[in-house]
């Protein structure tokens, strides 16, 4: 018989609203509208005996369409390591096939966290443990590293457990900073602070970890994933606050957002964790450009992979959706399914 969407997964698929705050700014709510499909493909990575996935932090498409992995090889989110990883912690994949193309990062970090790939295929990194965001190229020689070693501080120089980074196409960057300090800052293309906004707190351009970072095709908008507040937040890029989507309250898919994404199109993908293994309250959802939610993967959706511990997303230029997952040590490929599919 014809795979129907079940009763939570239909209440789930919301389309977004528009209304305004007491203060006259626009929040995002929700009411019903049709999904999109998605399918999760089996086997993926296929990775060498002797290699295995320590808790995925990080996931990234390079312009190859080669996927990235940064993951914590034998350690979980202990920030008070003092013993770098001793294998490597970045795992560069054939979208395919899931196969290991280049291996590299051994002996260099202690709490992999966000990886970010700009359009000259270098590599972003960032370390909660070491403090630092770095750049390498596409084989792991070093170019830039900011921050001081194992020393947590919140000033131009200084990072406090930061969480991921945002490439500009002039080399300008954003770093989402943190665990810890409560800021989005900007840098010049050769490492030079030149800005910041946030503190901590849940009113607008507050934070309660900005978690990931994102910008809006077409555009210069920046989304930060404001993760304890359970909140995407839209900024201009200088840092001026626009709108936040929160889902609707109490829904299935609403949560704390760790994640967040963009294609070409415009459409985003917003990672939702409510909290470490609740697999009913966990996954993925498509935003269209009007904040509409086309799809929502996981969430305790029968046929659906079962998400625990959403952490970060990519997107890659066929649509497919890479979710990386910290607790349970895997990177999940999503695949589209074309709209006229029928499954019986």
């Amino acid at each position: 018989m014809i795979r129907r969407l079940s009763t939570a997964f239909a209440a789930a698929c919301i389309v977004l609203i528009v209304t305004l705050l007491a203060n006259g700014q626009p929040e995002i709510v929700a009411a019903a509208a049709p999904a999109a499909r998605y399918e999760e493909v089996k086997e993926w990575p296929s990775l060498p005996p002797g290699v295995q996935l320590g808790e995925a932090a990080g996931v990234a498409v390079d312009v190859n369409g080669h996927v990235f992995i940064f993951h914590r090889p034998g350690r979980g989110f202990d920030t008070t390591a003092t013993t770098k990883l001793t294998e490597p912690t970045v795992l560069e994949l054939d979208a395919g096939t899931g196969k290991l193309i280049a291996s590299w990062g051994a002996n260099m970090f202690l709490v992999p966290h966000g990886i970010t790939i700009d359009g000259a295929n270098n590599v972003f990194l960032t370390d909660v443990g070491l403090q630092q965001v770095f750049k390498f190229t596409h084989d792991g020689k070093p170019i830039l590293a900011l921050g001081e070693p194992r020393v947590g501080a919140w000033d131009a120089t200084h990072f406090n457990q930061p969480t991921d980074i945002a490439i500009r196409p002039d080399g300008s960057f954003y770093v989402s900073d943190g665990y810890v300090n409560s800021r989005v800052a900007i840098f010049d293309r050769n490492g030079k602070w030149l800005r910041e906004w946030g503190k901590k707190g849940s009113g607008e351009a507050e934070f309660s970890n900005p978690h990931g970072l994102a910008f809006v095709p077409g555009g210069t908008d920046v989304l930060v994933a404001d993760r304890e507040n359970s909140r995407l937040q839209l900024f201009d890029r200088g840092g001026k606050f626009k709108r936040q989507w929160a889902g609707a309250k109490d829904a299935q898919t609403t949560g704390r957002v760790f994640c967040v994404a963009a294609d070409p199109d415009g459409a985003l993908y917003v990672g939702i964790r409510r909290a470490d293994y609740d697999t009913q309250h966990t996954g993925v959802l498509k935003l269209d450009r009007d904040w509409n939610i086309v799809a929502a993967i996981g969430f305790g959706k029968p046929g659906d992979p079962v998400f625990n511990a959403v952490h970060d997303i990519a997107v890659s230029r066929d649509g497919s959706i890479y979710v990386a997952e910290t607790r349970t040590k895997r990177v999940v490929k999503l695949r589209p399914v074309a709209a006229d599919r029928v499954d019986y």
